[in-house]
């Protein structure tokens, strides 16, 4: 153990790990214990969670970015979303930091915005420090590991109606960005992203079908599209071998705006809304529209199962009323 005076001060100076390792020098203490006690603190919370002493929770955020969050697609937004977060939290001492201190957290936090937003921040801490310990970079437990997210009622999907669909599209094809039509023609055709439709390769348009790569799960999928929009693609498409499309969300946006449409929160994602929903009330196959809409898990693609005419059409047949063979017209009259 190192302490030395410096002034009218004591300093703890001393080596993280042996000389090869961080020189660690700690100033302003008053008394020789008190700066020898830091050193032995130091090394006991050093010990116990893999981390630092002075290591705050920007700091895993920070580790957690270098060692895993930079391979992921949206690994910058995350970092910003998580170093916000963590400001929010008081930016505390890592090892300090408990389920606790996340409560009464969440407790200030609902009232500025929902419970969504709120599960949305928990599950990205709690990963951060469930990957740092898959990592060995953290060694202590999960700090949110126990704590139960919020229970909110499932959010009723929005989507276009036919109608609305034409509408749109006549105000994408007036729209001054002359991509913003195809954008959009390719969205409601294969249930893509609009960044996946907008960013699409000239040599990825072929043989009737487009090829999604680079997607937001990394998975590649074929859709078939008709010969008309391939052929409006190639005509209004950019040259070359690169992108067919330049950027024309803003134009969506204004062509969006001119509709009219009370759809508080959505924009672009709205056209995937749009295709997944009009597909299950054509009769469309839920497994099938997994693969067209390139989820992971079912679980997601299910949000759209109730709208099959064939969904839950059992509990008519089945129900006590249909059993027992009474009409509702003599129900009603009664």
């Amino acid at each position: 153990m190192t302490a030395r005076k410096d002034g009218k001060t004591w300093t703890a100076d001393f080596y993280e790990n042996g000389r090869s390792g961080r020189r660690i020098r700690k100033k302003g203490f008053a008394t020789k214990s008190a700066a020898i006690r830091y050193e032995q603190d130091f090394f006991a919370v050093l010990g116990e969670t893999g981390r630092p002493l002075d290591d705050r929770l920007s700091d895993l955020v920070k580790v957690w970015y270098d060692l895993h969050g930079c391979t992921l697609k949206d690994g910058k937004q995350r970092l910003a979303r998580c170093q916000a977060l963590a400001e929010r939290l008081g930016d505390p001492q890592a090892f300090e930091f408990d389920s606790l201190a996340w409560a009464r957290y969440r407790q200030r936090r609902l009232t500025e915005v929902k419970p969504e937003t709120v599960n949305h921040e928990q599950r990205y801490l709690s990963a951060i420090f469930s990957e740092l310990i898959r990592l060995g970079s953290w060694h202590k437990a999960n700090p949110l590991a126990n704590v139960r997210q919020i229970k909110t009622d499932q959010v009723e999907l929005t989507f276009l109606t036919l109608d609305q669909v034409a509408q749109l599209l006549e105000e994408c094809k007036a729209s001054t960005n002359n991509h913003t039509y195809p954008v959009a023609l390719l969205c409601l055709a294969t249930g893509a992203r609009w960044e996946e439709a907008e960013s699409i390769a000239r040599g990825a348009v072929h043989g009737g079908k487009v090829h999604y790569h680079r997607t937001k799960n990394r998975q590649s999928r074929s859709v078939p599209i008709p010969a008309e929009l391939e052929q409006l693609m190639f005509k209004v498409g950019m040259p070359g071998t690169g992108r067919l499309f330049m950027s024309c969300r803003a134009a969506f946006r204004c062509a969006y705006e001119r509709c009219g449409f009370q759809t508080p929160g959505q924009l672009t994602h709205i056209l995937r809304h749009t295709f997944a929903s009009h597909y299950m009330m054509g009769g469309g196959d839920i497994l099938t529209l997994q693969r067209i809409l390139g989820h992971s898990s079912i679980t997601m693609t299910m949000r759209y199962a109730h709208l099959s005419p064939e969904h839950l059409e059992s509990a008519m047949r089945l129900s006590p009323l249909a059993q027992s063979g009474v009409l509702i017209g003599k129900v009603a009259s009664v």
